[in-house]
């Protein structure tokens, strides 16, 4: 289980079976948090909280599993009935998994994947000869009852009945067209049977608006770069079906089966989410052309004689058997059912925790879910900045949001609006917000993996920030993303005294530059070059036998004695640095004081290759 929104419906489950219902704002955020919270996919949420309590996030993994299948177990179905055969249905079904196979992810459009094929099988029914229309529409009503109450995208429900009305008029067949078009009026009305009510049009006039303020990934249109799967689908299902027409009898078009899809057709283009949806709705038109197709070509698969359903039965489980342990086995994804953390930045929740810095603190869009409903320690008292809940926040959230263009000053200005007094940002490597925070008024705290913790220079902070603040501060651009930039003039208010601020600036640039580079070496010269008392003697010792190591690398003899007996005289007894201390008398010409040197480091390393060595030096020196 890798999907981030999961974790605020867990939460939301959770306050809905605490309140015995639905609280109506935005609990979870202290920025807004008497803004309304339009909640469609409740009972979604109180099942998720309920299977979690039963089985943790396994019991999650498994649900979904069941509901991903059942969609794709009525969408064979329905791909048989219409005449597709069983290994045109397998390939067909097949490709639309793969064309959509991210958005099958434990979240409640899944109940909407699993409704738009059963509203296809319905429209089937509903325009069939002979009709039932009285069962079949009573049920698709009620099924679309249920249906809003787990998933806002309930609204396709009447659009593609209403467009299969729509083709069964033209296709001059008054009455399963105006079948159709009845039980279209009555999935409208029961898409209202919510607890929201008429506020699901609010709800999506705000995702139609909301994502031109704040662009999300799944708002987008399908991409060459990003959805290449996808459009290969669509183009093969559109080459499929005219191959069919063109080679076969001529039939007339069955627009009420064209028509549904074709609208979801037309979401998926404007917006990728739609993707999934528009696949496995299409699969049932590309397997019926590619049933026809092949028998056209008489291949053998379609022959009578070709154990088709055997065949098609043995690829399905082999697909679903590679797609479930082919992973694991290349370790891309954990071997268990539970939760994948491997995208969640635990450490530096645990650094946040362990200095008291939830209250208050900004997070990016994309934890801020995760910080909801916190799987490992529990529900936390305290509230987030924003949360993947876009219609719980209103459009100025959005806008802010959503720019990339906002000034450091800007950005300081938003935080001291919202009483911002910390920050966990994740994704640093991409997050051009890393780069807003201004060292004079924000301290970086944590730097680790891909996850940043800054502190605003609050008195309470300063404690924290003398321990822990890291000389640097960020730079974005599109062609390289996040670079860190070592501040080498330590801000005014940083309460880091001047030689400790020098020893973390040499720390940090020698990270960057992985070699004793001019500036590591300028930092830890300053910070060395302090008056005595200014670094802990740990750390004097520990910065003196360093660049000790490294003028005698250098051939600078003098200096590497002299740092090498700093850094002994402050408590240094790595056999590393005595043996050091050792060479570069040896380099100045002070065999004697060598030879016992030596004679220390052969003490100090007994049973060792090194006190070989150094005895050997000492007979060597002494003759």
């Amino acid at each position: 289980m890798a999907e981030s929104d999961l974790f605020f419906r867990l939460a939301a489950g959770r306050e809905i079976l605490g309140r015995h219902g639905l609280p109506g704002t935005n609990l979870f955020s202290f920025t807004y948090p008497d803004y309304p919270d339009l909640d469609t996919a409740w009972l979604f949420e109180v099942g998720s909280i309920v299977l979690h309590r039963l089985g943790g996030f396994p019991s999650l993994v498994l649900a979904k599993t069941v509901v991903v299948l059942a969609a794709f177990g009525v969408a064979y179905w329905l791909c048989r009935a219409r005449g597709a055969g069983a290994l045109a249905s397998v390939a067909a079904l097949a490709a639309a998994g793969f064309a959509g196979h991210e958005r099958f992810v434990e979240r409640p459009h899944l109940f909407s994947l699993l409704g738009e094929v059963a509203i296809l099988f319905a429209i089937d029914t509903l325009a069939g000869e002979p009709p039932r229309p009285a069962r079949a529409g009573g049920l698709v009503i009620a099924a679309v009852v249920v249906w809003a109450n787990l998933h806002a995208g309930v609204f396709v429900a009447p659009m593609l009945l209403w467009l299969a009305a729509v083709g069964a008029g033209a296709e001059h067949r008054g009455g399963p067209a105006a079948r159709l078009a009845v039980t279209a009026v009555g999935a409208a009305a029961a898409a209202l049977a919510t607890p929201v009510g008429f506020g699901i049009v609010h709800y999506l006039r705000l995702h139609l608006r909301l994502p031109a303020l704040h662009p999300v990934d799944e708002f987008r249109p399908p991409s060459w770069t990003s959805d290449a799967p996808l459009i290969v689908f669509a183009l093969a299902t559109g080459l499929a079906m005219t191959a069919a027409a063109l080679g076969g009898r001529r039939r007339p078009p069955r627009w009420h089966r064209l028509l549904p899809v074709a609208g979801l057709g037309f979401l998926a283009a404007r917006s990728v989410r739609f993707g999934a949806d528009f696949a496995l709705a299409a699969a049932p038109l590309l397997a019926v052309a590619l049933t026809a197709v092949g028998r056209r070509l008489r291949l053998v698969a379609f022959s009578t004689r070709f154990p088709a359903r055997a065949v098609a039965t043995s690829l399905l489980v082999g697909l679903l058997a590679g797609a479930t342990f082919v992973p694991r086995l290349a370790g891309t994804v954990p071997a268990d059912l539970g939760l994948d953390a491997r995208e969640l930045p635990l450490r530096a929740l645990a650094f946040v925790d362990q200095h008291g810095l939830r209250d208050r603190m900004y997070n990016d869009f994309e934890i801020g879910a995760y910080l909801i409903f916190d799987p490992v320690n529990g529900y936390p008292q305290h509230r987030v900045f924003v949360d993947p809940r876009l219609p719980a926040y209103p459009e100025e959230m959005h806008r802010l949001l959503g720019r990339a263009d906002v000034s450091r000053d800007e950005w300081a200005a938003a935080m001291d609006r919202y009483g911002v007094e910390s920050a966990l940002l994740a994704y640093a490597g991409i997050n051009r917000r890393v780069a807003w925070w201004d060292p004079e008024r924000w301290a970086l705290v944590f730097r680790e993996g891909d996850a940043r913790v800054f502190v605003r220079r609050l008195p309470r902070h300063l404690p924290l920030i003398a321990a822990r603040e890291i000389p640097a501060t960020f730079a974005f651009s599109l062609e390289e993303g996040t670079a860190t930039v070592p501040l080498v003039a330590r801000p005014f208010a940083s309460p880091v005294p001047e030689c400790q601020w020098q020893s973390r600036l040499g720390d940090l640039s020698f990270e960057l530059d992985g070699a004793a580079s001019p500036r590591v070496l300028a930092a830890y010269d300053a910070a060395l070059s302090a008056p005595s008392g200014c670094l802990s003697g740990a750390e004097e010792a520990r910065l003196a036998a360093w660049r000790g190591a490294v003028a005698l690398a250098a051939g600078e003899g003098t200096g590497a004695l002299a740092l090498t007996d700093r850094a002994l005289a402050h408590g240094d007894r790595e056999v590393s640095t005595f043996s050091n201390r050792a060479l570069a008398l040896e380099m100045l010409g002070r065999l004697a004081e060598a030879a016992a040197a030596w004679g220390r480091v052969a003490e100090r390393s007994p049973g060792t290759a090194l006190e070989r060595r150094a005895r050997e030096r000492v007979e060597r020196l002494e003759r």
